[in-house]
């Protein structure tokens, strides 16, 4: 998935998702044929079309340092990234 992110703030993040990429599939044939396709659905144009917005959405950080993030979205989703 690619994703435009809005930082709004040292705690708030804003996203809005682009587009998305089907890759990998259980079924073998149809594995190799999406890998060589490689095509992309653009969601953010669809959303656009049939709604007139892209939704965006919010998350909050509430924990950070210099190896870990912590944030929740409004469905209170945590999500943890970390530095490899």
């Amino acid at each position: 998935t690619k994703a435009k992110l809005d930082v709004k703030g040292p705690e708030l993040w804003e996203t809005e998702i682009i587009s998305t990429e089907v890759k990998g599939s259980n079924i073998p044939f149809v594995n190799q044929m999406m890998d060589d396709m490689q095509l992309a659905f653009p969601v953010g144009n669809v959303y656009d079309t049939l709604m007139g917005n892209i939704p965006i959405v919010p998350s909050k950080t509430y924990y950070v340092d210099e190896g870990i993030r912590i944030t929740r979205d409004i469905d209170d989703n945590f999500f943890v990234f970390s530095r490899a």
